[in-house]
């Protein structure tokens, strides 16, 4: 090993967003990804509760919508209702005369409304007498979420500056409440700027949301904010159908409400419309001009249905960031959804983890978001676990990745999941923090960023019910290389800074499915190894123990890391030995 790499390994994140990583060495690439685990807190004008003081100057306010006839025109559009099980565009149309009514009817007239006074006059629309809370009399109340979205995006009004220009959201980094999210960011762009010698480039991806334009503006402008130059690569599954299905263009406005579900996005956003367009036709050569590619949160199956054809093999786009990846090119990163979509095993598309425990994990696309509220899901219960065999983008080359992890208590989620693909690697990235993976030649680094870390889980042939893990927090780096033997060596490597892990008096929650419980567990066994630590996880039993050679440490944060540990889910009936 060299010692140039070995001295990186064994230093710490000096400082925020400056990673003290040497630069990979001439006889290979150094590829790396960045697996943020969603709810960043970000300040920003459309994101005042992340600031420590919000912004009385806000440039971009929230969406106004109106009723008026040329967006009920918009939404009445037979595309959008054409799903299977849909209300009748009559009943739309009903639903949306009584909102209509209603709002014009209340104390600020028929001026603009927001998101809550809108959604609450539709929720109040009734088509007969007595409606349930959930009833098809009540329209609103079983339509699914992007059934809901593409109302509101048909209503929606265009924002206009005195200058009549779109006004433009700003990210206000430095005024985060919560330093996590931000340091995250720093990290990427530190691990951008280590692959120039001028000021990084980064592109960003929004097409996991319901409406990918909403984003833009507040990713460009936090990566500006952050010291790099970004740019918005305006791939979504609508962009993806005029360039290689229909090879045309100009149907990118009629792909955005038949794929998508999202009208009226050129009147609202014109540059951005103009600019997709733009792209689409030209095609720039992207990967040759940035040095990062940051994806963004919301729906990991509309991050990946960018980038595969209509066979679901990778399209251009894909092939082009897998290549720049794997040469070491760019830095590539993202976000909850975005970090998710990035798994090279199978990738995790939905599921509870009380429905992941409970029931057998399910091969199939997502169900959509609301379907349980309308009854139609099928016969895939909405809280299913579901997996994709073909994976998401597959740059996490051997694992699945699952964000948001600590907080919704989804370690048992990414044990079942492993189990069922038989995947070697998992990785659970905690909110407002993220796992930064650097590999060069078959060796990986693993580090914590940001306010807490993550959960590196490993599986082999010889692990039916359980697999090894690391709750890796700031303070550490876990090492992945070959070994002599011709399997893998795995390995904690402190740094200079971490200190002894401490007794934790927190209380143990009292289940496994509790916010933050098996991170407690682990935080309580990274100061002393004793006993195994055991949850309810009705229908059985979270069982966390350390591993021979275990290792705790506190990092300059005060969080704790431990490993490795054994986590097995054990069934009721099954005995669980102390």
């Amino acid at each position: 090993m060299d010692s140039l790499f070995l001295r990186a390994a064994l230093m710490a994140f000096t400082g925020i967003g400056s990673v003290a990583w040497a630069t990979a060495p001439a006889d290979g690439p150094t590829r790396s990804l960045m697996l943020a685990g969603g709810a960043l807190a970000i300040c920003s004008d459309l994101s005042p509760r992340a600031c420590a003081s919000a912004p009385s100057d806000a440039t971009r306010g929230p969406a106004r919508f109106r009723i008026d006839d040329a967006g009920i025109a918009r939404a009445l559009d037979p595309a959008l209702w054409s799903v299977p099980g849909a209300p009748s565009r009559d009943d739309v149309a009903a639903m949306l005369a009584q909102a209509r009514r209603a709002l014009e009817s209340g104390d600020e007239g028929a001026g603009p409304a927001d998101a809550a006074r809108l959604e609450s006059a539709f929720a109040e629309a009734c088509l007969g007498e007595g409606c349930a809370e959930t009833d098809r009399r009540r329209p609103w109340s079983v339509l699914l979420d992007v059934e809901r979205a593409a109302l509101l995006a048909a209503l929606e009004l265009p924002q206009r500056s005195a200058d009549d220009t779109r006004p433009l959201e700003r990210a206000l980094p430095t005024r985060s409440r919560v330093r996590g999210g931000v340091d995250v960011l720093r990290a990427f762009v530190a691990e951008a700027q280590a692959r120039t010698t001028g000021r990084p480039k980064i592109a960003v991806v929004t097409a996991s949301g319901f409406d990918p334009m909403d984003a833009v503006d507040f990713y460009v402008d936090v990566f500006r904010e952050l010291g790099a130059d970004a740019v918005w690569w305006p791939v979504d599954a609508a962009a993806a159908a005029a360039r290689f299905e229909l090879g045309d263009c100009a149907s990118l406005p009629r792909l955005r409400v038949e794929r998508l579900r999202l009208p009226n996005r050129e009147a609202v956003y014109p540059d951005l419309a103009d600019y997709q367009r733009a792209h689409c036709a030209s095609q720039p050569a992207l990967m040759l001009q940035v040095q990062g590619v940051f994806f963004a949160g919301g729906d990991q199956w509309r991050h990946r249905q960018a980038f595969v054809r209509a066979d679901d093999s990778p399209n251009d786009w894909l092939l082009e960031l897998r290549q720049a990846h794997a040469e070491g090119r760019v830095v590539v990163g993202g976000t909850s959804a975005g970090a998710a979509v990035q798994s090279g095993s199978w990738m995790l598309g939905n599921g509870d983890v009380e429905a992941a425990v409970s029931r057998a994990a399910r091969v199939a696309p997502p169900p959509e978001p609301g379907c349980t509220r309308g009854g139609r899901c099928g016969g895939l219960p909405e809280d299913a676990l579901t997996l994709w065999p073909a994976g998401g983008l597959r740059l996490a080359e051997d694992a699945i990745v699952d964000t948001h992890f600590s907080e919704r208590a989804r370690e048992l989620r990414l044990l079942m999941a492993m189990q069922a693909a038989d995947a070697r690697w998992g990785y659970g990235a905690d909110e407002t923090s993220a796992l930064l993976l650097r590999e060069r030649e078959g060796r990986r680094e693993i580090r914590a960023v940001g306010e807490s870390g993550g959960w590196v889980m490993r599986r082999d042939a010889a692990m039916r019910d359980e697999v090894e893990a690391w709750y890796l927090a700031p303070g550490a780096v876990l090492v992945v290389e070959p070994s002599a033997e011709g399997g893998e060596r795995v390995s904690l490597v402190l740094d200079a800074e971490a200190s002894r892990a401490t007794r934790q008096r927190a209380p143990l929650p009292e289940s496994a499915f509790d916010a933050g419980a098996l991170r407690t567990a682990a935080q309580r066994l990274a100061w002393r190894c004793g006993a195994s630590v055991q949850l309810p996880a009705a229908p059985g039993v979270a069982e966390l123990r350390c591993a021979e050679g275990a290792q705790g440490w506190k990092g300059a944060g005060g969080l704790q890391g431990v490993g490795p540990l054994r986590l097995r889910f054990v069934r009721e009936g099954i005995a669980v030995p102390r």
